[in-house]
């Protein structure tokens, strides 16, 4: 699911961990360290710098889901830059 307005797409619910997780992209910080990975139900931050870039976040996202790595990257690019 993509919140626009959140700049974050939220992927499945873990029942096994009693949450989910969320990818959110803030362009405000300039490419530094602009995605992170987020607990869906509490909004911890799994990495509270950051990721450094796409790949790394969703290397993490990978470590909890079984994603298609390349494929969820065209999905996001496709979301948070479209008009970029």
């Amino acid at each position: 699911m993509f919140e626009e307005t959140e700049n974050v797409i939220r992927y499945k619910w873990d029942p096994r961990k009693g949450t989910g997780y969320r990818l959110r992209y803030d362009a405000a910080r300039g490419g530094h360290h602009c995605y992170r990975v987020e607990d869906w139900d509490h909004h911890f931050v799994i990495d509270e710098w950051g990721c450094e870039s796409l790949d790394e976040a969703l290397g993490v996202l990978r470590d909890f889901l079984d994603i298609d790595v390349g494929q969820e990257r065209n999905r996001v690019e496709a979301r948070f830059h479209a008009g970029a």
